[in-house]
């Protein structure tokens, strides 16, 4: 794969800017340090400002300068030079974030998303992303050994409006020699290594060794058999001929339905454990198949955790996709819960939560927009109902409103409303790693949630 004229380019030029990986990865660096994450004063801004036109994907041949231990190299040097008690590593999920900036620890995936620019046939037609994406997978594979290749075409999920892309997640099959690096030197002598670790499975193929190849995702709020009906109604609407079987044709899986393309590589789990071992700290994991048991969870051990501190932990502040700012919500001292979609079934789980907690005296919402319409995606006015189970003040933020559906939010936007939120003086001490680990063990309760 021949390389443009020119530097390579960066890793964080070549890493998917808009992914909720990355969005999370530049609000830990931020919040570990009790900083907003995009204040205007921040002091270390200059580790990673987002590029115009880079949520586009990356031009094909750019990919010959992807080099995974370089990657994690700069995942690592955003953070400070002290020592830590802890670090959160995998899966991404809020709550997860939350939960680091709660024990004043670093956040950090698993590995990152690579998106390639395309042609809407080469994205939207699962055959023929597969023949394109496999020469792709074979030359990051060539190039680094140590890692796993997971591509997604999700036809249904993509903004037909948007710009086409080959969606590829890079895993770490082991602890890549930056990061073990990271977590030798700064992670504190009887530290501990939370892995949060999303075992929810999707049907795959794997053509070749270290590539997988799926076609829809779990976050889709579709069974697989439903997806694949989908798809082939969404190719009859788009007037393909019938004879135009790439467009609704999706290989066969192979049976491996398991670690889908948020999951965390089996390599990197026995590798982590090897670590641990040999160095004298701890590993915990905790394994979710509902990304719901895991919100609710940290919520309720952030109530705990003010309360404890003399707070009242009855204020909640709920933010959907890419609405996030952890530092913010420590500084205020709000219970977070984090809803990864505006779905029916993230909606449903939500209510429950709230129906059967102990009420808060306010509540506030902020949902990013999910760009299409779907029966899945859950109309404005229910929206609206649900901070109603406020006692005193329940807000659906008028920007997210006017915007819902179809319209874009700035990320940063959380963070203007929640800097309004009145502070709560002074932040609480961290949160103790034991303390976060028997809180969401006593809260497995929620089901689909196990901490070992």
């Amino acid at each position: 794969m021949s390389a443009l004229a020119g530097p390579a380019w960066s890793p964080e030029q070549l890493v998917y800017q808009v992914d909720l990986s990355t969005e999370m990865l530049r609000a830990g660096v931020h919040a570990v340090d009790g900083r907003e994450w995009a204040g205007p004063t921040t002091k270390r801004r200059t580790w990673w400002s987002r590029r115009r036109g880079l949520d586009s994907g990356i031009p094909r041949p750019r990919v010959a300068d992807v080099r995974a231990d370089e990657v994690a190299g700069w995942m690592t040097g955003g953070y400070g030079r002290q020592r830590y008690p802890a670090v959160v590593v995998g899966s991404p999920h809020v709550g997860a974030l939350h939960l680091a900036a709660a024990l004043g620890a670093p956040w950090l995936p698993a590995g990152f998303r690579l998106s390639v620019r395309c042609s809407p046939t080469e994205s939207r037609r699962p055959l023929v992303a597969l023949r394109q994406g496999r020469t792709i997978a074979a030359h990051l594979l060539d190039t680094d050994p140590g890692i796993a290749v997971y591509q997604r075409c999700d036809p249904i999920g993509q903004n037909p409006c948007g710009n086409a892309m080959l969606d590829f997640y890079v895993k770490w099959t082991a602890v890549p020699g930056r990061l073990r690096r990271f977590l030798t030197e700064r992670l504190a002598p009887g530290g501990t290594v939370v892995l949060i670790r999303d075992c929810r499975g999707w049907p795959a193929t794997q053509p070749d060794d270290g590539y997988r190849f799926q076609v829809g995702t779990v976050g889709s709020g579709l069974s697989w058999p439903d997806y694949c009906r989908q798809l082939r109604r969404l190719s009859d609407d788009g007037g393909d001929a019938p004879a135009d079987e790439e467009s609704r044709t999706v290989p066969q899986p192979d049976g491996g339905d398991v670690d889908a393309e948020q999951g965390i590589h089996p390599g990197l789990l026995g590798d982590l454990r090897r670590w641990s071992g040999e160095h004298g700290r701890r590993l915990r994991i905790v394994a979710i198949t509902d990304s719901a048991a895991l919100s609710a969870a940290v919520a309720d051990v952030y109530r705990s955790w003010l309360r404890a501190a003399g707070k009242t932990g009855n204020r909640l502040v709920i933010g959907c996709g890419t609405m996030l700012d952890p530092w913010q919500v420590v500084r205020a001292g709000l219970v977070p819960y984090w809803c990864p979609r505006p779905l029916h079934s993230d909606v449903d789980a939500l209510e429950y939560w709230l129906a059967g907690s102990e009420p808060f005296r306010s509540i506030d919402l902020l949902v990013e927009p999910p760009g299409r319409l779907s029966p899945k995606v859950v109309p404005r006015d229910r929206l609206a109902a649900l901070p109603r189970f406020a006692t005193d003040r329940g807000v659906l933020d008028s920007t997210c409103r006017r915007n819902y559906p179809l319209g874009i939010v700035d990320p940063r936007h959380i963070s203007r409303v929640l800097s309004e939120q009145p502070y709560d003086s002074p932040p609480p001490p961290p949160l103790s790693t034991a303390a976060a680990i028997e809180g969401l063990d006593r809260l497995a309760r929620y089901g689909r949630l196990l901490v070992t």
